[in-house]
This record gives structure tokens, sequence and C-alpha cells, in this order.
């Protein structure tokens, strides 16, 4: 059977094809935590329990139900910043992701696909990372105390709270003179988030350039410097450069930071208490495992690293 399958809006496909390596990538929630605190922006969304999602039919393919929990698991697969603007902003997209996924499924296993040797080679590395996972998870789970947890706590609060922190606009520019164009405008009362809307070349643009509240070392030195140097309702009457490109900065707010209750750190807690767990598990297992390691052309033995090699640090986003 040769199945050609039509779409008059290709730019929809598009979309819903690029949404596809979220929905793959989607892995289970492990902690109660987490399912908590993606609850709020599940909830401007649905009303209904789990269990009504799994009954609720979003769409059909081919007669195949899409059930309200398929939009929900592919929301839970988008990164964090994403999933921030809540289910019913990313709707449309997800729910022609998962139809395109559902599509291409459906086609594959007319095919019986499902037997391919590639297919089961894909499914036999997602069992061993999913065992493994799990595996390490488990025991990282048993070690995680509420003690510990507020204890990290502590040791946080000590070191943010009071901490002084802003809140700036900005409009980003390629260069020296169109940000002092830009200046021009302000200083003849033109709005500044209406102007970085209309020419910031930075992310912030369609948010009037806000990048809400930061310390000062959360920002590259030359940005930061300017912005904690104005009063609030300044703007920088001299562009300021950056390895981003030219900023024209509004300071909009100067407080102490606060620190957020216990509850609502939890999630963050957990998860940065279990990464040090993990590696301490890692290495734990690592001593008491035989491992032979070979030269990568498998001809000369090679000893263990003395050290775990930690990754560099991200760079500082220019937001």
């Amino acid at each position: 059977m040769n199945i050609k399958p039509h779409f008059k809006d290709l730019s929809m496909v598009r979309v819903a094809l690029f949404g596809m390596a979220a929905i793959v990538s989607f892995t289970l929630l492990s902690s109660k935590e987490s399912l908590a605190e993606e609850g709020v922006l599940l909830s401007q969304s649905t009303s209904g329990t789990t269990g009504a999602a799994k009954k609720i039919v979003v769409a059909r393919v081919v007669g195949e139900p899409i059930y309200q929990q398929d939009i929900i698991s592919a929301f839970r697969a988008l990164p964090p910043r994403v999933r921030r603007a809540g289910l019913n902003r990313h709707y449309s997209s997800l729910l022609e992701s998962v139809i395109v996924a559902k599509m291409l499924t459906l086609y594959g296993r007319r095919l019986k696909l499902e037997n391919d040797p590639r297919v089961k080679r894909q499914l036999k590395r997602a069992e061993d990372a999913l065992v493994r996972d799990v595996y390490l998870g488990d025991l990282v789970r048993k070690q995680i105390t509420d003690k510990i947890l507020r204890d990290e706590y502590k040791i946080l609060a000590k070191r943010n709270e009071g901490i002084e922190e802003v809140r700036a606009r900005h409009v980003l520019l390629q260069t020296e003179s169109k940000a002092k164009e830009i200046i021009n405008f302000i200083n003849t009362g033109q709005n500044f988030a209406e102007l970085a809307k209309k020419y910031s070349i930075g992310r912030t643009a369609s948010r009037g350039g806000d990048l809400n509240y930061f310390k000062r070392d959360e920002m590259v030195k030359p940005f930061s410097d300017a912005a904690f140097a104005l009063k609030v309702g300044q703007v920088t009457q001299k562009p300021v450069k950056s390895d981003f490109g030219w900023h024209v900065i509004k300071l909009e707010d100067r407080r102490k930071r606060k620190m957020p209750t216990f509850e609502k750190m939890r999630p963050m807690l957990r998860q940065k208490v279990g990464q040090k767990f993990s590696n301490q598990v890692v290495s734990d297992l690592l001593a008491q495992t035989k491992v032979q390691r070979f030269s990568f052309d498998g001809k000369t033995a090679r000893a263990a690293p003395q050290e775990s090699v930690s990754p560099p640090a991200a760079p500082k986003p220019s937001r």
C-alpha cells in the first residue's frame, strides 16, 4: 500500500516536526516535588485528575485517539523556562507535534517496523538508559532526608539573603551608533519598553527588554557595573559594550534579595543535593567494581583517572 499523506499547511507541519524532539526526549518525573511544581502550570489549563486526562480525547489520527495526558506528557518534556508560559500557551504546537508523532508511528507500524533490527537496537539502548537512571535514582533518593534538604536550605539562605539585586530593562544592538540613536529617542520621551520591542536583537525584546531581578554576578561585568551604577528610573547615557553587543540599560528597581520559603525551594534543593549524592554514589560503585580500561585502539591498558573531571562552567546569559 502506497501511503502519501497530504498537508495543506506546511508551516504547521514544520512546527510539529520541530517539537517532536521534545516528545522523544520525555522521561518520567521521579519526584512528587517536581510534579507539584508543575501542577501550578498544568492547573491553568486542566481541571481534571490524571485519570480523567487519560480519558479525554483531544484528537484522532486515522481513528486512533490522542489523549489529554499525551499533551501533558509532551508539555512536561519542554525545558523549564519554556514551561513557565503555561500549557495553554504551547497547546497548539504540542497538539500538532503529538499528531505528527502518532501519524508517523501508525504508518511505520503498518510496515511492521517494530520488528526492524534498527528499532530493536534503539529499544535496547532506551531500556538500558531507563534501567540505569532508575537504579541510580533509587540509590540517591534513599539518602536524601528532610534534614539534609533543610541544612542545604540554611546554607543557601546564609549565602543569598539580603544580597542586593536590581531589575533592569535593556535594548541590545549590533552597533554603537544605533545604541546612541536609541538613547536620543529615550531622551526625547519615547517609551523604553516599546523601543526594546522594536529595535532590540536580544531574546528579551518581546517583553520590552525586561531582565527581571538579578545579582551583580549574574550578568557579564560591563553590564552589571553599568546597571548597578544607575538610580531607579535612570537610563545609561552612553552605550555599554559587552561580548553580546551594545546595550542601552534602564534601571527599574533595586531591592535586597529575599529567600523563597523552604517548601518553594524544595524541588531545587532535591536536584542540587541529588547531584551531589549521584556523584558520590557513582564514585563508590566504581571503587568496588572491576573495570578494565584500554586505549582507543584497544591495544594498551589504561589506568583509572585519579580525579573526576568537572564539566566547564556555562557562560553567563546575555538574556
